[in-house]
Protein backbone atom coordinates (compact mmCIF):
# COMPACT_ATOMS: atom_id res chain seq x y z
CA UNK A 1 0.00 0.00 0.00
CA UNK A 2 1.42 3.44 -0.83
CA UNK A 3 2.35 5.49 2.17
CA UNK A 4 1.47 9.27 1.89
CA UNK A 5 2.51 12.24 4.25
CA UNK A 6 0.00 14.95 5.32
CA UNK A 7 1.12 18.21 6.50
CA UNK A 8 -1.29 20.85 7.52
CA UNK A 9 -1.51 23.20 10.64
CA UNK A 10 -5.21 22.69 10.72
CA UNK A 11 -6.22 19.73 12.42
CA UNK A 12 -9.38 19.34 11.22
CA UNK A 13 -7.85 19.48 7.63
CA UNK A 14 -5.88 16.63 8.80
CA UNK A 15 -8.55 14.88 10.36
CA UNK A 16 -10.73 15.22 6.61
CA UNK A 17 -8.06 14.33 4.50
CA UNK A 18 -7.18 11.16 6.48
CA UNK A 19 -10.90 10.10 6.72
CA UNK A 20 -11.35 10.76 2.79
CA UNK A 21 -7.84 8.79 2.03
CA UNK A 22 -7.24 6.00 4.65
CA UNK A 23 -9.24 3.42 2.82
CA UNK A 24 -6.69 3.79 0.22
CA UNK A 25 -3.33 4.67 1.43
CA UNK A 26 -1.39 4.27 4.69
CA UNK A 27 -1.56 7.68 5.72
CA UNK A 28 0.41 9.79 8.59
CA UNK A 29 -0.48 13.10 9.40
CA UNK A 30 1.77 16.25 11.14
CA UNK A 31 -0.01 19.74 12.10
CA UNK A 32 3.67 20.72 13.25
CA UNK A 33 6.05 20.71 9.77
CA UNK A 34 8.74 20.38 11.98
CA UNK A 35 7.71 17.13 13.72
CA UNK A 36 7.29 15.81 10.49
CA UNK A 37 10.44 16.25 9.04
CA UNK A 38 12.43 14.77 12.33
CA UNK A 39 10.26 11.50 11.23
CA UNK A 40 11.17 11.63 8.02
CA UNK A 41 14.50 9.90 8.00
CA UNK A 42 13.40 6.61 9.22
CA UNK A 43 10.07 6.60 7.11
CA UNK A 44 9.60 6.67 3.60
CA UNK A 45 6.51 8.10 1.82
CA UNK A 46 5.74 7.78 -1.82
CA UNK A 47 3.83 11.12 -1.89
CA UNK A 48 3.58 14.30 0.50
CA UNK A 49 0.26 16.41 0.48
CA UNK A 50 1.41 20.07 2.16
CA UNK A 51 -0.12 23.07 3.20
CA UNK A 52 1.44 26.40 1.63
CA UNK A 53 0.46 29.04 5.09
CA UNK A 54 1.63 27.08 7.98
CA UNK A 55 3.57 28.98 11.23
CA UNK A 56 7.10 28.50 12.03
CA UNK A 57 8.00 26.85 8.06
CA UNK A 58 5.91 27.45 4.97
CA UNK A 59 5.13 24.73 2.66
CA UNK A 60 7.86 25.72 0.28
CA UNK A 61 10.28 25.47 3.27
CA UNK A 62 9.28 22.52 4.36
CA UNK A 63 9.35 20.72 0.92
CA UNK A 64 12.78 22.12 0.25
CA UNK A 65 14.28 20.30 3.35
CA UNK A 66 11.84 17.01 2.77
CA UNK A 67 13.09 16.66 -0.97
CA UNK A 68 16.54 16.19 0.24
CA UNK A 69 15.72 13.43 2.56
CA UNK A 70 13.25 12.32 -0.12
CA UNK A 71 14.02 13.28 -3.87
CA UNK A 72 11.77 10.26 -5.16
CA UNK A 73 8.45 11.28 -3.08
CA UNK A 74 5.74 13.19 -5.41
CA UNK A 75 5.00 16.69 -4.22
CA UNK A 76 1.71 18.17 -4.11
CA UNK A 77 0.75 21.44 -2.25
CA UNK A 78 -2.78 22.12 -0.92
CA UNK A 79 -4.00 25.31 -0.09
CA UNK A 80 -6.47 28.00 0.02
CA UNK A 81 -4.12 31.27 0.37
CA UNK A 82 -0.75 31.18 -1.50
CA UNK A 83 -0.35 33.69 -3.72
CA UNK A 84 1.07 34.07 -7.06
CA UNK A 85 5.04 34.39 -5.81
CA UNK A 86 4.60 31.38 -4.04
CA UNK A 87 3.32 29.13 -6.77
CA UNK A 88 6.18 30.46 -8.89
CA UNK A 89 8.81 29.07 -6.15
CA UNK A 90 6.52 26.22 -5.45
CA UNK A 91 7.32 25.18 -9.49
CA UNK A 92 10.27 26.58 -9.71
CA UNK A 93 12.52 25.58 -6.95
CA UNK A 94 10.54 22.37 -5.98
CA UNK A 95 8.83 21.20 -9.37
CA UNK A 96 5.78 20.13 -7.15
CA UNK A 97 3.43 17.91 -9.42
CA UNK A 98 0.09 19.57 -8.49
CA UNK A 99 -1.44 22.82 -6.63
CA UNK A 100 -5.27 22.18 -4.78
CA UNK A 101 -6.39 24.68 -3.77
CA UNK A 102 -8.88 24.68 -0.62
CA UNK A 103 -11.64 23.70 0.06
CA UNK A 104 -10.73 20.79 -2.62
CA UNK A 105 -12.83 18.62 -4.55
CA UNK A 106 -12.34 14.60 -3.13
CA UNK A 107 -12.53 13.32 -6.95
CA UNK A 108 -9.95 15.42 -8.14
CA UNK A 109 -7.41 14.92 -5.40
CA UNK A 110 -8.12 11.11 -5.72
CA UNK A 111 -7.23 11.04 -9.73
CA UNK A 112 -4.52 13.33 -8.67
CA UNK A 113 -2.97 10.91 -6.67
CA UNK A 114 -3.82 8.40 -8.10
CA UNK A 115 -1.90 9.51 -11.62
CA UNK A 116 0.95 11.02 -9.29
CA UNK A 117 1.20 7.42 -7.77
CA UNK A 118 1.61 5.69 -10.92
CA UNK A 119 3.80 7.71 -12.54
CA UNK A 120 6.52 7.95 -9.68
CA UNK A 121 6.30 3.85 -9.89
CA UNK A 122 7.02 3.98 -13.48
CA UNK A 123 10.07 6.58 -12.99
CA UNK A 124 11.81 4.35 -9.90
CA UNK A 125 11.09 0.94 -11.92
CA UNK A 126 12.87 2.96 -14.75
CA UNK A 127 15.48 4.35 -12.30
CA UNK A 128 16.10 0.80 -10.70
CA UNK A 129 16.48 -0.77 -14.26
CA UNK A 130 18.94 1.45 -15.21
CA UNK A 131 20.86 1.55 -11.86
CA UNK A 132 21.33 -2.41 -12.82
CA UNK A 133 22.31 -2.10 -15.77
CA UNK A 134 24.71 0.32 -14.79
CA UNK A 135 26.53 -1.28 -12.53
CA UNK A 136 26.19 -4.94 -13.78
CA UNK A 137 27.01 -3.68 -17.19
CA UNK A 138 29.57 -1.43 -17.08
CA UNK A 139 27.34 1.19 -19.11
CA UNK A 140 28.97 4.53 -19.76
CA UNK A 141 26.58 7.01 -21.15
CA UNK A 142 28.69 10.06 -21.32
CA UNK A 143 27.32 13.84 -22.16
CA UNK A 144 28.85 14.59 -25.34
CA UNK A 145 30.35 18.16 -25.12
CA UNK A 146 29.53 18.76 -28.98
CA UNK A 147 26.05 17.79 -28.61
CA UNK A 148 23.18 20.84 -29.50
CA UNK A 149 20.24 20.67 -27.40
CA UNK A 150 17.17 21.83 -29.51
CA UNK A 151 14.94 24.98 -28.12
CA UNK A 152 11.50 25.71 -29.42
CA UNK A 153 10.87 29.59 -28.61
CA UNK A 154 7.18 30.40 -29.25
CA UNK A 155 5.96 34.52 -28.94
CA UNK A 156 3.72 36.89 -31.34
CA UNK A 157 6.60 39.69 -30.47
CA UNK A 158 9.73 39.17 -32.69
CA UNK A 159 11.69 41.33 -30.77
CA UNK A 160 11.51 38.79 -27.66
CA UNK A 161 11.64 35.79 -29.45
CA UNK A 162 15.47 37.80 -30.59
CA UNK A 163 16.05 38.71 -27.35
CA UNK A 164 15.43 34.97 -26.29
CA UNK A 165 17.53 33.29 -28.78
CA UNK A 166 21.14 35.58 -28.62
CA UNK A 167 20.68 35.05 -24.78
CA UNK A 168 20.50 30.97 -24.70
CA UNK A 169 23.40 30.90 -27.33
CA UNK A 170 25.41 33.46 -26.20
CA UNK A 171 28.81 31.67 -25.52
CA UNK A 172 31.44 32.82 -22.33
CA UNK A 173 32.83 31.99 -19.13
CA UNK A 174 29.79 33.12 -17.17
CA UNK A 175 27.75 30.42 -18.32
CA UNK A 176 30.63 28.22 -16.72
CA UNK A 177 30.60 29.77 -13.48
CA UNK A 178 26.51 29.88 -13.74
CA UNK A 179 26.54 25.73 -14.01
CA UNK A 180 28.98 25.67 -11.35
CA UNK A 181 26.75 27.89 -8.78
CA UNK A 182 23.88 25.84 -9.39
CA UNK A 183 25.36 22.25 -8.88
CA UNK A 184 26.24 24.16 -5.81
CA UNK A 185 22.79 24.85 -5.07
CA UNK A 186 21.42 21.41 -5.95
CA UNK A 187 23.90 18.67 -4.94
CA UNK A 188 20.70 16.13 -6.46
CA UNK A 189 20.69 18.00 -10.19
CA UNK A 190 22.26 15.00 -12.64
CA UNK A 191 25.07 17.18 -13.71
CA UNK A 192 26.96 16.94 -16.75
CA UNK A 193 30.81 17.69 -17.71
CA UNK A 194 31.44 20.52 -20.37
CA UNK A 195 29.48 23.29 -22.08
CA UNK A 196 26.05 23.01 -22.95
CA UNK A 197 25.42 24.27 -26.98
CA UNK A 198 21.65 25.21 -27.89
CA UNK A 199 20.12 25.43 -31.21
CA UNK A 200 17.15 27.77 -31.04
CA UNK A 201 14.00 27.84 -33.47
CA UNK A 202 11.55 30.69 -32.98
CA UNK A 203 7.44 30.88 -33.89
CA UNK A 204 5.59 33.90 -33.82
CA UNK A 205 2.37 31.70 -34.71
CA UNK A 206 1.61 28.58 -31.92
CA UNK A 207 -0.06 26.65 -34.72
CA UNK A 208 2.84 26.73 -36.98
CA UNK A 209 4.84 25.65 -33.92
CA UNK A 210 2.73 22.46 -33.73
CA UNK A 211 3.05 21.54 -37.22
CA UNK A 212 7.12 21.95 -36.53
CA UNK A 213 6.70 20.00 -33.47
CA UNK A 214 4.91 17.05 -35.26
CA UNK A 215 8.09 16.68 -37.36
CA UNK A 216 11.15 17.33 -35.50
CA UNK A 217 11.85 17.09 -31.66
CA UNK A 218 13.09 19.48 -29.19
CA UNK A 219 14.02 18.98 -25.74
CA UNK A 220 13.16 22.50 -24.20
CA UNK A 221 10.06 24.31 -25.23
CA UNK A 222 9.67 27.96 -24.19
CA UNK A 223 5.73 29.58 -24.34
CA UNK A 224 4.65 32.71 -24.01
CA UNK A 225 1.23 33.35 -22.09
CA UNK A 226 -0.89 35.74 -24.07
CA UNK A 227 -1.06 35.03 -27.80
CA UNK A 228 -3.78 36.19 -30.32
CA UNK A 229 -3.62 33.22 -32.24
CA UNK A 230 -3.60 30.67 -29.52
CA UNK A 231 -2.67 31.15 -25.23
CA UNK A 232 0.51 29.90 -24.14
CA UNK A 233 -1.34 26.91 -22.10
CA UNK A 234 -3.38 25.55 -24.83
CA UNK A 235 -0.46 25.86 -26.90
CA UNK A 236 1.83 23.71 -23.75
CA UNK A 237 -1.13 21.33 -23.23
CA UNK A 238 -1.48 20.70 -27.46
CA UNK A 239 3.03 20.05 -27.52
CA UNK A 240 2.41 17.70 -24.78
CA UNK A 241 0.35 15.16 -26.46
CA UNK A 242 3.19 15.53 -29.75
CA UNK A 243 6.62 15.77 -27.14
CA UNK A 244 5.38 14.59 -23.94
CA UNK A 245 9.09 14.41 -22.94
CA UNK A 246 10.03 18.26 -23.79
CA UNK A 247 10.55 20.31 -20.57
CA UNK A 248 7.83 23.44 -20.85
CA UNK A 249 8.44 26.61 -19.86
CA UNK A 250 5.83 29.68 -19.76
CA UNK A 251 7.47 33.09 -19.80
CA UNK A 252 4.85 36.21 -19.44
CA UNK A 253 4.84 39.12 -17.22
CA UNK A 254 0.29 39.18 -17.61
CA UNK A 255 -0.23 35.94 -15.67
CA UNK A 256 -2.13 35.49 -12.40
CA UNK A 257 -2.41 32.74 -10.07
CA UNK A 258 -5.65 31.31 -11.44
CA UNK A 259 -2.99 30.73 -14.97
CA UNK A 260 0.09 29.69 -13.40
CA UNK A 261 -2.45 27.13 -11.24
CA UNK A 262 -3.16 25.61 -14.81
CA UNK A 263 -0.26 25.85 -15.93
CA UNK A 264 1.03 24.20 -13.39
CA UNK A 265 -1.64 21.18 -13.38
CA UNK A 266 -2.88 21.14 -16.72
CA UNK A 267 0.32 21.74 -19.01
CA UNK A 268 2.57 20.22 -16.40
CA UNK A 269 5.17 22.83 -16.81
CA UNK A 270 8.85 22.74 -15.44
CA UNK A 271 9.49 26.45 -14.61
CA UNK A 272 7.87 29.66 -14.75
CA UNK A 273 9.77 32.81 -16.02
CA UNK A 274 8.20 36.15 -15.67
CA UNK A 275 8.75 39.03 -17.86
CA UNK A 276 10.79 41.38 -17.91
CA UNK A 277 13.33 38.01 -17.42
CA UNK A 278 17.04 38.15 -16.09
CA UNK A 279 19.39 36.41 -18.45
CA UNK A 280 20.83 34.64 -15.60
CA UNK A 281 17.17 33.13 -14.44
CA UNK A 282 16.70 32.51 -18.10
CA UNK A 283 19.71 30.05 -18.79
CA UNK A 284 19.73 29.08 -14.98
CA UNK A 285 16.16 27.51 -15.80
CA UNK A 286 17.02 26.32 -19.14
CA UNK A 287 20.32 24.26 -17.55
CA UNK A 288 17.54 22.70 -15.19
CA UNK A 289 15.10 21.73 -17.61
CA UNK A 290 18.23 20.30 -19.96
CA UNK A 291 19.78 18.15 -17.12
CA UNK A 292 16.35 16.77 -15.56
CA UNK A 293 15.00 15.47 -18.97
CA UNK A 294 18.24 13.94 -19.79
CA UNK A 295 18.37 11.62 -16.59
CA UNK A 296 14.74 10.42 -17.27
CA UNK A 297 15.34 9.66 -20.83
CA UNK A 298 19.13 8.37 -20.21
CA UNK A 299 17.09 5.93 -17.59
CA UNK A 300 14.47 5.27 -20.19
CA UNK A 301 17.30 3.66 -22.37
CA UNK A 302 19.05 1.69 -19.93
CA UNK A 303 15.89 0.22 -19.28
CA UNK A 304 14.93 -0.88 -22.68
CA UNK A 305 18.95 -1.82 -22.98
CA UNK A 306 18.14 -4.18 -20.15
CA UNK A 307 15.29 -5.45 -22.07
CA UNK A 308 17.17 -6.55 -25.31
Amino acid sequence: MYKILLVDDEQNVLNALRRELQSDYEIEAFSNPQEALQHCPQNRFDLVVVDHQMPGMNGIEFLNKFSKLQSDAVRIMLSGEADFDALANAVNELHIYRFISKPWDMAELAITLAEALLQREQLLKNKQLAEEVRQHRNWQQAHDPSHIYQVLVVDDESNVLHAISREITARGGFFDLQLAMLKQADSLLPMMQGDLHFNVTTFTSPAQALERAKQFNYDVVISDYLMPEMDGLTFLKALREIQPDAARILISGQVDKEVLVKAINDAEIFSFIGKPWHEYTLRNTLSQAIYYRNLLRENRLLTDHSRN
